[in-house]
């Protein structure tokens, strides 16, 4: 689980979080275990899911993982060289990751969230780690198609129902548009400091106020 607790710590040092739990010891693989602590039977074939259960002011979370995307991520790590081959995994485990240190963040800080921001942080999660990733794999470069590729050739889990899917659409739009802000307003600029200090305060502005900001990006980067 090395490469789970890397991600971690990535997650950690770029929005500047106290430590956490480790979350490789919150992970599960096997199927029927995850079915028995909630995993809902239509999501049996999702290679990703976070279980959470509420019970008065304990929160219990569990992060369900496929152990075959796990395979297959030790055997070509995305840290050491992301491609075509891995950036699919990459992503799936990366939101994992994403949604298991979100939660306890904000569990930590008795902080409410709501599914919908939690999704949206995870895709943000997912363009700005890779970009960071990739540009230091080449020679600090950012390809100008990572945007397309993260939020424009997407594709939903076939399980979803109605209500999922419009709320993963809308996840996906809203950092879609603030992503589109960072890649033009920092990451095309080089401006690498000033990258930072955005991200941390997005990290932590309440639900209503992250849909805010990312619907008034574009006029932001103008």
């Amino acid at each position: 689980m090395r490469l789970l607790n890397q991600l971690q710590q990535l997650i950690g040092r770029t929005y500047d979080l106290d430590a956490q739990p480790d979350v490789a010891d919150f992970v599960i693989t096997c199927p029927t275990l995850a079915r028995s602590l909630g995993l809902p039977a239509a999501a049996a074939g999702s290679a990703e899911q976070v279980l959470v259960a509420e019970d008065g002011e304990t929160l219990d979370l569990a992060l369900y993982l496929d152990e075959d995307m796990l395979t297959r991520l030790r055997a070509e790590d995305p840290l050491e060289a992301l491609h075509d081959g891995n950036l699919g995994d990459f992503w799936t485990a990366l939101e994992g990751v994403s949604h298991f240190v979100f939660l306890a963040w904000s569990a930590a800080f008795e902080r409410q969230t709501t599914r919908l921001e939690l999704e949206l942080q995870a895709e943000i999660d997912k363009f700005v780690l890779s970009a960071m990733l990739i540009a230091s794999q080449f020679g600090g470069r950012v390809p100008a198609d990572l945007h397309t590729w993260l939020f424009d050739r997407c594709g939903l889990a076939e399980h979803l129902d109605a209500d999922e899917r419009a709320l993963y659409g809308r996840a996906n739009r809203s950092a879609a548009r603030y992503c589109r802000r960072l890649l033009h307003g920092f990451l095309d600029r080089g401006s690498d400091g000033a990258l930072m200090p955005e991200l941390r305060r997005f990290y932590r502005l309440s639900p209503r106020r992250k849909l805010r900001r990312s619907a008034t990006a574009a006029d932001a980067r103008s």
